[in-house]
């Protein structure tokens, strides 16, 4: 058994060195003698069942090839802006109270809604400052959603419509993100 491991490590060893060089070769000496070490170890094992090793490796890689995904550990799920959004509006809500402890303010908003979006935009939609009460944003959102509704604009040109139309929906979502909490 000892000669076939020293015979295929020889074998292995002039291979490296056509195809990669004498310097390569040397490198890899000592894993070609821990390689002939484990051959005359296991010799027999690996002699009589390395057709079915071979199989069984073919088998593996053409799996892997067909599903690349198929196998690992880890499956690594992707998650939108608005997963974290909404945990962390909620964990805000839920930790800040109307108390102040865990850096909520007095509307029950805690830091954490703060983080992931900048809603002066919102309050600039619809007039007002932004300190102001849910009843300020309400009467805001009530007298602008009269003035741009679209029903009030359907006699008019597609350009005038399309504006009030978009301005009717810039106001609702200013609306709802500022109430949403």
């Amino acid at each position: 058994m000892i000669s076939i491991a020293l015979g295929i490590t020889f074998i292995l060893f002039i291979l490296i060195s056509v195809i990669f060089g004498m310097n390569r070769a040397v490198g890899f000496l000592p894993l070609l003698l821990l390689l002939a070490f484990l051959i005359s170890f296991f010799g027999f094992i690996i002699i009589n069942f390395f057709p079915l090793i071979l199989i069984m490796i073919g088998i593996a890689y053409y799996r892997r090839r067909k599903n690349p995904n198929r196998g690992r550990g880890f499956y690594y799920k992707t998650y939108r802006a608005e997963d974290f959004e909404e945990f962390f509006r909620q964990n805000g809500q839920q930790f800040g109270g109307n108390n102040g402890y865990y850096g909520g303010n007095s509307q029950g908003q805690g830091n954490f809604g703060n983080y992931f979006e900048d809603k002066t935009k919102y309050y600039s939609v619809l007039g007002v400052h932004q300190g102001a009460t849910k009843d300020e944003i309400k009467k805001a959102f009530r007298d602008l959603a009269k003035q741009h509704h679209p029903d009030k604009f359907s006699n008019e040109s597609e350009d005038v419509k399309a504006y009030h139309e978009k301005k009717f929906k810039e106001i609702n979502e200013a609306y709802e993100k500022l109430t949403k909490e």
